[in-house]
């Protein structure tokens, strides 16, 4: 019986995230949320407390499924850095409404305070692998840093202005600034790259 229960929630969390990428945060109902699932609202009262709840658990969910596809990327020993920018870049134009979700929770009054420690230990975690990219291809740590508070960077910008074609310009000159620290040379700023 726990197994069902646990499939079901998992069921209602992707069925969760869907809609609010589908909609927006602050035009999905309670209503639209329990019909879009197709599962009961009593279930659904039964496995969450509230709105809130969702909204939170949901991210949650969505993040540790980014998580996990990070781990497995990094786990592969022959991946290099540029490979693992061009996975997060496929991933992120895939996911592009889901972290749009994500960032309007982050801006939203009443979620922001609830929401910013899920983002915090996200970005963290890609700090960890990325450092550990650097540490595998003789790269020092900072850049490793420096790198993905970029790509967050431009993440954000791509999400808010929802232009694809400068998110990959920005991801290329992140590609361009890594392969200068791979040639041992000292990156220059980007306005000349």
């Amino acid at each position: 019986m726990t197994v069902d229960r646990n499939l079901r929630r998992k069921h209602l969390l992707t069925s969760f995230l869907n809609t609010f990428a589908k909609h927006g945060l602050d035009k999905t109902s309670m209503r639209s949320l329990i019909i879009e699932s197709g599962i009961s609202s009593s279930f659904i009262y039964e496995m969450f407390e509230s709105r809130d709840q969702i909204v939170i658990d949901t991210i949650r969910f969505y993040y540790q499924s980014l998580i996990d596809e990070l781990e497995v990327m990094h786990e592969d020993e022959n991946m290099t850095f540029i490979e693992y920018i061009d996975n997060v870049e496929k991933l992120t134009t895939k996911n592009i409404m889901y972290d749009r979700f994500v960032v309007q929770s982050v801006l939203h009054p009443g979620y922001s305070h609830k929401v910013i420690d899920l983002v915090e230990k996200m970005v963290e975690n890609q700090i960890t692998l990325s450092i550990k990219f650097a540490q595998r291809e003789g790269i020092k740590p900072e850049y490793a840093v420096t790198t993905i508070n970029y790509l967050h960077s431009a993440l954000n910008a791509y999400v808010i202005m929802m232009n694809e074609e400068l998110f990959h310009t920005q991801v290329d000159r992140l590609r361009k600034f890594w392969q200068q620290l791979q040639k041992g040379k000292e990156p220059k700023p980007s306005w000349q790259m």
